[in-house]
């Protein structure tokens, strides 16, 4: 059995040609900064309209708090809401989210109950999984809440769902 030598200007050739791309294999793998820097929020939009001139008169949005058995903290409307906009996430552990209106100004809560389907979607490696939704049904107690109306069902890091809450 006979071994071939190979010619020490192939071997300078290879390392010619080798050494350079893994050296720059290795800059570009370094140059991730293992941080997220997509958008991965999924918010719902809630627009609330005022028509009740007894609800205006009292100032029951001035007051306004929206909170739910999901969320470490209430949303204070007053200092939160901007052209009677509030953005807010649902549950990504339940297909459903109860959101419940109180006031200080008035006498009882009203509540809605958002139904809907939840896809997990993949993002990238430094941003892990979203979630987005699509939502089927909105229901409400009818206290201070006349009627809402979805405009938009789809929620994604996209794209805001829309709902309009009529008092």
């Amino acid at each position: 059995m006979s071994f071939q030598r190979v010619p020490f200007i192939t071997k300078m050739k290879i390392i010619k040609y080798i050494l350079p791309l893994l050296i720059i294999t290795a800059i570009i793998i370094s140059c991730s900064d293992d941080r997220c820097n997509s958008e991965t929020d999924s918010l719902l939009k809630c627009e609330l309209i005022v028509t009740d001139t007894n609800l205006t008169a009292i100032k029951f949005i001035d007051s306004l708090s929206i909170y739910s058995p999901e969320w470490p903290d209430s949303i204070h409307y007053s200092e939160e809401g901007s052209d009677n906009n509030l953005l807010f996430t649902l549950s990504p552990e339940s297909d459903t989210t109860d959101i419940v209106f109180t006031s200080r100004q008035a006498e009882f809560n009203d509540t809605i109950y958002i139904y809907y389907q939840r896809e997990f979607v993949f993002l990238s490696p430094e941003c892990g999984f979203v979630v987005n939704c699509k939502i089927d049904t909105v229901l409400n107690t009818y206290n201070y809440i006349d009627s809402l109306e979805v405009l938009n069902k789809e929620i994604s890091t996209n794209e805001n769902g829309h709902i309009q809450i009529y008092f």
